[in-house]
């Protein structure tokens, strides 16, 4: 369908109905030709096509979108072995509320004796080099040792601490204590690893086993921070300019139907999704019982208002249809005789326009059904271009 068509389409509509009866009398004049789409009755009811005046009014109200729960990424950690080794056990169930650094598992591993041995033996020659640096120093101060002897001390001492901090780190990493470096007598080297919460919230997940061989960096549990969570709304682009920080967004999930839950637009998103055409906009959520939870699904109401909203004729979005780039309405002429009109719309929302030219008040339009009027017209152009 070409956008010269509907033009010619829109002029055939507009016609006063004396000059529509003088073109129908001409020899070999067909409707069809002028653009018309005529439909039977029983096509008319198989289309569930709805018929209503067009109507002046402002696009007021509100859009239903689809949202999801998510969580804060701040407030909310994977829990991962530090080292490779054997579950020996497990201290939490998922639902329990665990504090920052509580123990939620223990990994035993060979390699933690490794590694405390190496922090031992990086220790002893780290005080080592350090009382052999200061004697050398006073040794020089006494006119003894030369300079060149107090600069070898000095980098070796330097290159002791180097190793020293990198043991206390892999300790520190595994959650050992650093006193570990003085062993009582007949003491053994531990081989059992803390696996600890980074962060204060509830346990999601576990999915560790007692006796579960991990990997360095492998997921055993999930906690999150429940008291606050993030609503995420796709918005169309299309609509972007209905959003802005700090509206409220008000909505509900199927878990809690008769409870409405509400928070602000805290964030609208600076990425358009290139093919779904959407953005993201981030509601926070105060959650102090925990009734919401991650991955949830919700139906979110998100209310517009505008300080001077411009009149103009409203229709819903489904009476507007894209045909070849442009935007179209379907008109009633008489009953089952429609014309496809283009029309210019000035603000959209996800479920009503508003017009700014194209269409007047009281004009009979296809308010519900467009689509199959549509696709009549686009099936009848591909035929014989005609529109039955």
């Amino acid at each position: 369908m070409t956008l010269t068509s509907i033009l010619l389409f829109a002029l055939v509509g507009c016609g006063s109905p004396s000059s529509e009866h003088d073109d129908h009398d001409e020899p070999g004049h067909d409707a069809h030709e002028e653009g018309v789409i005529e439909l039977s009755p029983e096509a008319l009811a198989s289309a569930r096509i709805v018929v209503a005046e067009a109507e002046e009014g402002t696009l007021e109200g509100g859009m239903s979108l689809p949202a999801r729960v998510v969580l804060d990424p701040r407030k909310e950690a994977i829990v991962s072995a530090w080292i490779a080794g054997q579950v020996d056990t497990i201290a939490v169930r998922p639902g329990e509320s665990v504090k920052r650094g509580q123990e939620l598992a223990r990994v035993q591993s060979p390699d933690l004796g490794e590694a405390v041995a190496a922090f031992r033996t990086a220790k002893a020659r780290d005080d080592a080099a350090d009382a052999r640096l200061e004697r050398l120093r006073r040794l020089e101060a006494d006119g003894v040792s030369s300079r060149a002897q107090v600069l070898e001390a000095e980098a070796d001492h330097a290159e002791a601490e180097g190793a020293l901090e990198a043991a206390e780190e892999r300790l520190r990493i595994m959650g050992v204590p650093m006193d570990i470096s003085e062993p009582h007598s007949g003491e053994h080297f531990p081989s059992r690893v803390p696996v600890r919460s980074p962060i204060a919230g509830t346990v999601l997940q576990a999915d560790a086993s007692v006796g579960q061989r991990v990997e360095p960096g492998e997921a055993l549990f999930r906690v999150g921070d429940l008291d606050e969570v993030w609503l995420v709304l796709d918005v169309y682009e299309r609509d972007l300019a209905a959003v802005r920080e700090g509206q409220t967004v008000r909505f509900a999930v199927e878990a809690w139907p008769d409870v409405r839950f509400e928070g602000p637009v805290a964030q609208v998103g600076d990425w358009i999704e290139p093919d779904a055409r959407t953005v993201e906009v981030r509601v926070v959520v105060d959650n102090p019982d925990h009734k919401l939870k991650p991955n949830m699904f919700a139906t979110a109401e998100l209310t517009v208002r505008r300080e001077s909203p411009e009149r103009g004729v409203v229709l819903s979005a489904e009476a507007v249809q894209r045909i070849d780039g442009a935007d179209v309405v379907f008109v009633e002429q008489q009953a089952g005789h429609f014309v496809a009109r283009p029309v210019a719309v000035a603000e959209r929302l996800s479920e009503r326009v508003r017009l700014s030219s194209g269409l007047t008040a009281g004009e009979r339009v296809v308010t519900e059904g467009a689509f199959a009027l549509k696709s009549e017209l686009e099936k009848g152009e591909l035929g014989e271009g005609h529109a039955h």
